[in-house]
């Protein structure tokens, strides 16, 4: 078995809130919560690339466990482990006959906390039949998140028939359990004023399903070669939008579309993230 390794983590190093770490050991994903306080800043810090001397030993090549707390024994003052298997939460809304294993892609830029473009990686299963053209894959890192995939992947379902968003390539699982969705990645610029009317045009349709985007900056707007315009990041949309609603989201786009500000264009690097396949 290969080295296990940190694949997620979310954490802050003054210790007022628990630490939560996700790792990759085989083909097995482990869980690992660290009690608040119970681990100083330097420590946590340093689990990207020490955590096996960090923490206790653990039996990560076992498969009988998913999750671990930590905590500081009051007696020895040493880490202690308590493992358990725990039914994690999966996505309800599989509507797509397309099952990818996560451990088949390969990271090549984070996006954002759950997105990331991805290729297939070499050896994995069909990779020489499959199309090596870069995708967008979109995954929940701890459970807390599997509400925002499952909200979206709802969207997708509903608006995939009216071609006004990407491609919808499946969904992703780790170990059986759906935890994200794979898009293509559409080629093209991002939209600016001379855009309007197209952006509009997109917007439309959106709404015409009474479906709100609910974050119109123009770096969500992608305009191919050809002029279409294909609405992407919908995490934030909200279906049976009210008409008002609907209406001050289509009268803000100009203003989005001439903002500079670079407002929803990358992806902020934060001291907790380190997310790989």
């Amino acid at each position: 078995m290969a080295s296990p390794r940190i694949i997620s983590m979310d954490f802050c190093t003054t210790g007022r809130d628990n630490a939560y770490f996700r790792i990759l050991a085989g083909t097995n994903v482990k869980y690992i919560t660290i009690k608040a306080g119970h681990l100083d800043g330097e420590s946590l810090e340093g689990m990207s690339l020490d955590f096996q001397n960090i923490l206790p030993s653990l039996p990560y090549d076992k498969g009988d466990w998913n999750s671990a707390y930590i905590t500081r024994s009051a007696v020895s003052g040493e880490l202690e482990a308590a493992l358990s298997e725990i039914t994690l939460p999966t996505v309800q809304a599989v509507w797509h006959s397309n099952m990818i294993n996560l451990l088949d892609l390969e990271k090549i830029e984070t996006l954002s906390m759950l997105a990331q473009k991805c290729k297939w990686k070499q050896g994995s299963a069909d990779d020489e039949t499959r199309n090596q053209k870069t995708m967008i894959a979109k995954m929940a890192r701890f459970p807390w998140e599997i509400g925002y995939i499952e909200a979206e992947t709802r969207i997708y379902q509903l608006i995939q028939p009216l071609g006004i968003s990407p491609p919808f390539l499946g969904h992703i699982h780790e170990a059986g359990r759906v935890i994200g969705f794979l898009l293509e990645k559409v080629e093209g610029r991002h939209a600016n004023p001379e855009d309007l009317e197209s952006c509009k045009a997109a917007l439309k349709v959106l709404h015409n399903q009474r479906i709100l985007h609910g974050d119109c900056n123009r770096y969500n707007f992608i305009v191919g070669a050809d002029g279409k315009v294909t609405l992407i990041d919908l995490e934030g949309a909200k279906v049976d939008a009210d008409a008002e609603m609907m209406e001050r989201e289509m009268a803000s786009l100009e203003e989005k579309l001439r903002d500079e500000s670079g407002l929803g264009g990358g992806f902020m690097e934060y001291e907790s993230d380190a997310d790989e396949f």
